[in-house]
């Protein structure tokens, strides 16, 4: 019984550890893109062309990991769903998140203002999304153990589910006034640690949850 949670399960934890990776992938491409015009200012064109490349590279790895992220989950939901209908629930709101994830790649990035404030309200609404997943995947496995006596499971996910709808809008928040030129950067950063917390987090209570069954 619950053999399919089980296998969603472990393949949703293997995502969480590639989402992990993501964020600090997103991260470290951001700083080399900076080190990249600064260098071009303040030393050489050889060190900004060397930052530019690592920028590159870096930015190819994070879409393979996003690719692989989206995979992951999906198959992971879709597993978890044969024997828990509520997980169906997280799968909408992965689909609208990569639709909402397309369609930010269509959005100018010529420095304007108004394009950078629509850039942020698209990761706002991507951020929503991804919380939405989180969340649903958390109440349809504590929905499971419920089913199956685990108080240490049930308990845990209703923790994680309260504390993650705080967390979630501060980083949400953060990461939509990142348009703001002389701190966006800043808040953009915050906004990523945090996610990271969550993240960590939300890969521990599925470590517990992949277990109990």
């Amino acid at each position: 019984m619950y053999q399919n949670v089980k296998k969603g399960l472990d393949l949703l934890y293997l995502q969480q550890i590639l989402k992990i990776v993501e964020v600090i992938l997103t991260i470290v491409t951001s700083l080399f893109a900076a080190l990249t015009v600064g260098s071009a200012f303040l030393f050489s064109s050889v060190l900004a062309t060397l930052f530019g490349v690592l920028t590159g590279l870096f930015g190819v790895l994070l879409v393979i990991a996003a690719i692989a992220d989206f995979i992951l989950g999906l198959l992971g939901i879709l597993n978890a769903s044969k024997d828990e209908i509520l997980y169906k629930n997280a799968l909408v709101w992965l689909v609208i998140g990569i639709v909402i994830t397309i369609l930010g790649f269509f959005i100018k990035d010529s420095g304007k203002f108004i394009w950078k404030l629509i850039r942020s309200i698209f990761d706002a609404a991507e951020g929503f999304c991804s919380f939405m997943v989180i969340y649903s995947v958390i109440n349809a496995t504590v929905n499971v153990a419920q089913a199956i006596g685990n108080v240490e499971v049930f308990s845990l996910g209703q923790q994680r589910a309260n504390s993650f709808k705080t967390i979630y809008i501060v980083a949400i928040i953060l990461k939509f006034f990142a348009f703001i030129p002389a701190i966006g950067g800043i808040l953009d950063l915050a906004g990523s640690i945090i996610m990271i917390v969550v993240f960590v987090q939300y890969l521990g209570f599925l470590g517990k949850a992949k277990m109990m069954v």
